[in-house]
């Protein structure tokens, strides 16, 4: 079977669900994001005293307000980030996950620098973890415990380039022979 492109985030067979685990981390929820959260407790309790003063229809419309902005909050938000044998995932809620191919990965390193990123940081804090991809925008994601996250990216990296990445190129390099 003959592998299509395709892009950063995604892949047509799926041959990640297939990956040993090797580290996980939970996200590093910051303050801000806490008190965030809050919006839609305070949307049902507004919620609940208008339907309490007898304006249904203002109720009703906090309360379905809530329900959107807790659902949005519920699937964007990580849950784990997870470093596997070849690619990492960022596991958001529900069913839905981030999965990263080390095929695409440059690096991965903590950086303090402003960046424009696909951001699945869950606390503003001076310095966060950094996926650096090849062709595309970095990904910035805060694990509770960003030294031991990079140290187990990074060598699952390094194992994968020494593996599967030499092959790829072997097999590139036949092809581009096969060609001329």
């Amino acid at each position: 079977m003959e592998r299509v492109p395709v892009g950063v985030l995604q892949s047509i067979r799926m041959d990640y669900s297939q990956s040993v685990l090797l580290y996980r981390d939970k996200p590093e929820y910051g303050l801000l994001l806490k008190l965030v959260l809050i919006i839609p407790v305070i949307l049902v309790g507004s919620s609940i005293h208008l339907w309490s003063t007898g304006d249904t229809f203002v109720s009703l419309t906090l309360l379905i307000e809530a329900f959107i902005i807790g659902l949005i909050f519920w699937f964007l938000l990580p849950r784990e980030y997870q470093v596997y044998e070849n690619h990492l995932r960022i596991v958001l809620g529900g069913p839905f996950s981030v999965k990263i191919g080390f095929q695409k990965i440059e690096k991965v390193r903590i950086t303090s620098r402003l960046a424009l990123t696909v951001n699945f940081a869950t606390a503003i804090t001076r310095s966060y973890v950094e996926i650096v991809i090849k062709k595309g925008m970095s990904i910035a994601i805060t694990p509770a415990d960003h030294e031991s996250f990079v140290g187990k990216a990074d060598q699952a990296l390094s194992q994968w380039a020494k593996t599967s990445g030499g092959l790829e190129s072997g097999r590139k390099t036949a092809r581009d022979a096969k060609d001329c």
